[in-house]
């Protein structure tokens, strides 16, 4: 058990977002405390900071994980931010002081191995204990 965990939720299915939370909540120690992380990557071109429509994304994103939360009776914060993905979930670890960052890993692709995934790279530079649940898309996939 846990006593302080970040669960990084990234872009996919409702079914996939709720399966990470429950697991992420069933390993954390009565009075834990769960964080839950979302980061927004990509802005239009040529923007190096958040305009309003990333502001308006960011707060979505947030209604939306408040909700999910709620709705599974999960009590947690909510952390929606703006940047480069595994660094960001690092900064989140890390100001949060956690001892757990649960992640889903999807199927690599040639992208993830020309370029690194963002797990790969919270895998080498994360400071806590790393849970890497391997959610297949579909029937066909085979979790490796």
């Amino acid at each position: 058990m846990y006593t302080r965990i970040v669960c990084a939720i990234g872009l996919g299915s409702r079914e996939r977002a709720e399966h990470i939370l429950r697991t992420s909540y069933s390993l954390l120690a009565p009075g834990g405390e769960l964080t839950v992380a979302h980061v927004v990557e990509r802005f239009p071109a040529g923007q190096e900071s958040p305009d309003g429509w990333a502001i308006s994304v960011i707060g979505e994103a947030e209604e939306k994980l408040g909700t999910l939360c709620k709705r599974l009776e999960i009590p947690a914060f909510i952390h929606v931010r703006s940047g480069p993905a595994a660094r960001t979930l690092l900064k989140i670890a890390r100001e949060r002081n956690t001892e757990l960052i649960v992640v889903a890993a999807h199927t690599s692709d040639i992208f993830d191995r020309i370029f690194g995934s963002t797990v790969d790279h919270i895998v080498r530079h994360a400071r806590s204990s790393i849970l890497i649940d391997r959610i297949c898309e579909s029937n066909n996939d085979v979790g490796l």
